[in-house]
């Protein structure tokens, strides 16, 4: 067990308090010891690349706040990304792997742009399972070649599930106010659950993907990783809205983007009608556990005012039975990242398309890719999509049939979110005892174990955000189950400053 180690923290402050100025980010992050950092985080592997900036920027933004000049609500906070987002300085964009090491890209990410015109200061980019997790099934959760095998901090080896899984680390040891995912399936919320903080995944279409690495641009999505609902619903505010560069955004149902911030009361869920499926209880109750914790939650959420619908299921969804079909991933994925490296400016390895990665990386790409033989203009895509469709449609459907707000389920439910296109909200709902059997996978990665986080999802209609961020947050503030993670870390976030 690795108890003695300890992590060096930017900065200990929520969003709220940053956006104060209550942080003296420039002063904690001129005596950061960047080396230090470096070794220190070799622990976890949650970080990849820091911003050799950081402090220039830093220190500047504090002395715009001593002048008043803020740039904008996110003045002088400090974030974190996943290795997919470009961005236009001096850190690589590689989405974890050697191919795109010195890459360089014709324009930034769009909600990089618009954290960074907030006033916001990247400090960072975050590990991740490698290409989204495309590169092999083989491959461990967290893993990249380029950056090595992330880690939670619960128990020593601790599957971090992915692939957003150093931003979902980070978040949860304090490294920065906030980060960014982004998911395809559960790539925000099974991160986000497995480390105890409160990931969002937003409806596809809300925030702009463009200069942001692909796996499938029918279900990619990005949205923030933060300790708190009301830090992420923040930075959704920030990060929303319509793209020029990203025709999904065209969708946005609003010309002006709901002031999510202010969606947010300890009384959000009076009223609120909650779906709660025989097949979530099905899947909550496998794991004695999590079953007991989620009736509890369940429990708690009515007294506070909720209506809870259970005698109820899905008519074509069934978790946990592997309906999604590859080929239609696989053949997005194939033109999404042809379409990608497209993009890329200046190539050191000449990759243009899936071929020349295979041949690159010589990994198992070619099973899920190089060996499907059809187009998304062919009629076999257009069937298979269609069924896709329908089975995303469901979900919504049981809620219109019986007249509920939301669902509600154990954040390990296998649920239509992607194929949907919906938005779901993870809060952290518990840990596994003290005396938890340890479960490991077959690459060696505990998945189940002593202290380990476990969280509930709250899922809505396609742009409901606002009213997901309500219940989640009623939720949050009734339970606090964030502030019990943060003491069952085995490797303590602490202070780890120069002097």
């Amino acid at each position: 067990m690795a108890t003695s180690n300890t992590l060096p923290r930017a900065i200990r402050a929520s969003v709220p308090s940053e956006q104060n100025g209550d942080g003296n980010l420039a002063q904690v992050l001129e005596s950061l010891d960047l080396d230090g950092t470096r070794r220190n985080l070799q622990n976890v592997k949650a970080v990849a690349l820091l911003n050799p900036e950081i402090k220039s920027i830093a220190i500047e933004r504090g002395r715009q706040r001593e002048n008043g000049q803020i740039m904008g609500p996110l003045h002088g906070v400090p974030f974190l990304v996943k290795d997919t987002f470009v961005t236009m300085d001096e850190m690589d964009t590689t989405g974890g792997s050697y191919a795109l090491l010195g890459a360089k890209y014709e324009v930034e990410s769009t909600v990089i742009s618009r954290l960074r015109e907030a006033g916001a200061i990247i400090l960072g980019k975050t590990n991740m399972s490698e290409w989204g997790w495309s590169r092999s099934p083989k491959c461990p959760n967290g893993w990249s070649a380029l950056w090595g095998q992330a880690l939670g901090g619960f128990h020593e080896k601790q599957d971090p599930e992915g692939s957003s899984s150093g931003s979902a680390i980070a978040a949860c040891m304090n490294m920065a106010s906030f980060t960014l995912g982004g998911e395809t399936c559960g790539s925000i919320l099974s991160p986000a659950k497995r480390n105890g903080v409160v990931g969002l995944k937003p409806t596809i279409g809300l925030t702009s993907r463009a200069g942001t690495l692909p796996v499938n641009p029918e279900y990619d999505t990005v949205g923030p990783i933060s300790r708190y609902v009301k830090d992420c619903a923040i930075i959704l505010q920030a990060i929303a809205g319509r793209d020029e560069h990203d025709s999904a955004t065209a969708d946005i149902p609003f010309d002006k983007i709901p002031s999510y911030a202010d969606f947010y009361s300890t009384d959000g869920l009076v009223g609120v009608r909650i779906a709660v499926p025989r097949s979530i209880y099905n899947v909550a109750d496998s794991d004695l556990e999590v079953g007991v914790a989620f009736r509890e939650a369940v429990e708690k959420i009515q007294s506070l005012g909720a209506v809870i619908v259970d005698d109820i299921d899905f008519n074509l969804w069934k978790p946990g039975s592997e309906q999604r079909e590859g080929v239609f991933g696989n053949v997005l994925l194939r033109e999404a990242f042809e379409k990608f490296f497209g993009q890329v400016e200046t190539h050191p390895h000449e990759i243009k398309n899936i071929s020349d990665l295979i041949t690159f990386t010589k990994a198992t790409l070619k099973e899920h890719a190089s060996d499907v033989h059809i187009t998304s203009k062919d009629d076999e895509f257009s069937i298979i999509k269609s069924r896709m469709e329908a089975l995303g449609e469901d979900l919504v459907h049981m809620l219109d049939t019986h007249g509920c707000d939301v669902l509600l389920a154990t954040s390990s439910a296998d649920l239509p979110l992607d194929l949907g296109r919906l938005p779901g909200i993870s809060v952290p709902l518990g840990l596994y005892s003290k005396d938890r059997c340890v479960v490991t996978d077959s690459k060696g990665l505990v998945t189940e174990g002593p202290n380990i986080p476990f969280a509930i999802t709250f899922t809505g209609r396609r742009y409901s955000e606002q009213k997901l961020i309500a219940y989640a947050y009623a939720f949050e503030q009734a339970t606090l189950v964030v502030e019990q993670n943060k003491d069952r870390l085995i490797i303590q976030p602490g202070k780890n400053l120069r002097k």
